[in-house]
């Protein structure tokens, strides 16, 4: 039984799948097309610096990384439940296949649809900026949130490998989100009720990080590295600081994998 397959052909028929991709694309195309109709938003253009196309993805990324996350969900969140409330699980169970291969192939389509859904909007918002404003080297500021700290430039080739370094950390970050959202899925009957918690999860992380007493518990929490892939952006690229991002995103990744998978072995599905 091929899983996998049988995975794409139900998001395949998920409008959720279209309406979440439609949504990041059109930001990303929104970003474009406003950078092109005023270019003096940006910083660096007030200051002189020719823009590059590659400029439009490098702005698409933040939004990729904080909406990325909630189309991931949606998807996975249903993706145990869903079948749960139809009754079609049960079907599921009853075939000569192993939960952890279903569970798995589960998850092998969440990877591959995070990498998507995030590769996709670069490439077009690449080929929209290329249009836009062409290609060449990209300047960029020595440290991406301090315009007094000078500036530096890229190479196109180095760009378009930073790009892509900083596009696998935001797909890892999304695809950790989905994968919270798959582990609740797999002892719950409301297929929204898992993207619900996880959503409420996400708020109540984002508040506590924030909170001076909880201060030395904020760097162990998944939302305070939500921006982790603007260190690929700095002229200097601090490594252990990004070690340590993907240490702790891999846990969460790594600890609701082994949690749901133990759960959704243990469930009795024939009630």
């Amino acid at each position: 039984m091929n899983i996998l397959g049988s995975e794409i052909k139900k998001i395949k028929a998920n409008y959720r799948t279209y309406g979440g991709l439609i949504v990041l694309w059109g930001l990303g195309i929104l970003i474009g097309i406003n950078v092109w109709y005023n270019p003096s938003l940006l910083p660096l253009k007030q200051l002189g610096f020719r823009l590059s196309g590659l400029y439009i993805p490098g702005l698409t990324l933040y939004p990729l990384a904080v909406v990325g996350p909630v189309v991931a969900v949606l998807i996975a969140g249903e993706s145990i439940a869903g079948e749960r409330i139809k009754g079609t699980l049960r079907m599921i169970l009853t075939r000569p296949v192993s939960r952890l291969r279903i569970y798995m192939g589960k998850l092998s389509l969440i990877i591959l649809y995070s990498i998507f859904i995030v590769f996709s909007t670069l490439l077009i918002t690449s080929l929209l900026g290329y249009i836009l404003f062409g290609g060449g080297s990209v300047v960029l500021p020595a440290e991406l949130n301090n315009m007094s700290s000078g500036f530096f430039t890229l190479s196109a080739q180095e760009a378009l490998l930073r790009l892509t370094l900083a596009g696998l950390t935001v797909s890892f970050y999304i695809l950790t989100y989905a994968s919270i959202a798959l582990c609740l899925s797999s002892f719950m009957s409301h297929s929204l009720a898992s993207p619900i918690f996880t959503l409420i999860f996400t708020a109540a992380s984002t508040v506590v990080q924030n909170l001076e007493v909880f201060k030395s518990v904020s760097p162990y929490l998944i939302t305070r590295h939500l921006l982790s892939w603007q260190n690929l952006m700095n002229k200097s690229i601090d490594r252990n600081s990004l070690f340590f991002s993907f240490i702790i995103v891999g846990f969460y990744f790594l600890g609701s994998l082994l949690v749901g998978i133990t759960i959704f072995n243990r469930k009795d599905e024939t009630t």
